[in-house]
């Protein structure tokens, strides 16, 4: 049996259930969709604010690393004068 000449379906009908009706997604889907939107939003949002605290301690732990590379490079090159 070849498909392009097999019975076609008319979609062209409407479908008795919606006539006189516009199709609408129903009210507890869209708030569903709403609440699932606005946590999407909230969990990508950028979090500036509460980096700061981390960035700081980086920064401060960063300072003290170079003080104490600096003091064992010193060290290092007042005792190959000696």
């Amino acid at each position: 049996m070849r498909t392009t000449s097999a019975p076609q379906r008319q979609s062209a009908l409407p479908d008795p259930l919606l006539r006189g009706r516009t199709p609408r997604t129903s009210l507890l889907d869209r708030v569903a969709m709403r609440v699932a939107l606005a946590l999407l939003l909230w969990s990508t949002r950028p979090t500036h604010s509460t980096d700061e605290g981390a960035r700081a301690l980086k920064r401060q732990a960063d300072a003290e690393r170079r003080e104490r590379e600096a003091a064992w490079l010193s060290l290092a090159h007042n005792s190959r004068r000696l």
